[in-house]
């Protein structure tokens, strides 16, 4: 394959896709516009980073769900390394919006609980959230918002239903 590439170079024959046409390069820039929009809507107004959102969502919904986590489930659930959960959490705690308390059933363990002030920075976050994926995805009607969610949540699970919360999402 590369001797063919090669060949088609030195003929002067090759030539690159469009980028519009490459799939990496079109989901970087989506990845992009839809991140800077919320971390500039949520670290301008609330203090939050994208990381530190993923964390809150994850242990208001364990907890909601009656199943609150432990910090090593939480990470496995937010999709995140164990020291970058740290970091999240120590963070998190440092402002009051996590509580880590001693897990009954192994005392080595945490369990990570929100608090009311961590409940009430996710609600206001929840809706700048939802606002900036209007803004964002307003070229796309429901529907094809509906496909595309599916398909990225598709390509991040690898197919594996999401671990991220205890109870399916409405």
């Amino acid at each position: 394959m590369a001797d063919s590439a090669k060949e088609s170079v030195e003929r002067g024959e090759f030539v690159p896709r469009p980028l519009e046409e490459h799939m990496g390069w079109l989901m970087s820039r989506a990845a992009h516009a839809i991140g800077t929009a919320l971390t500039e809507s949520l670290l301008a107004s609330l203090g939050l980073n994208l990381r530190d959102y993923a964390v809150l969502i994850a242990a208001e919904r364990a907890v909601g769900a009656g199943a609150p986590r432990t910090q090593l489930a939480l990470s496995q659930a937010a999709r995140l390394d164990k020291s970058t959960m740290v970091v999240a959490l120590d963070s998190l705690e440092g402002r009051g919006l996590v509580e880590r308390k001693p897990d009954p059933g192994d005392r080595r363990a945490r369990i990570v609980e929100p608090t009311d002030a961590g409940r009430e920075l996710l609600a206001r976050a929840e809706g700048m959230v939802t606002d900036v994926e209007d803004r964002v995805l307003a070229d796309l009607d429901d529907e094809e918002r509906r496909v595309l969610r599916g398909l990225l949540r598709r390509l991040v699970t690898g197919g594996v239903p999401p671990d991220d919360d205890p109870a399916p999402c409405p």
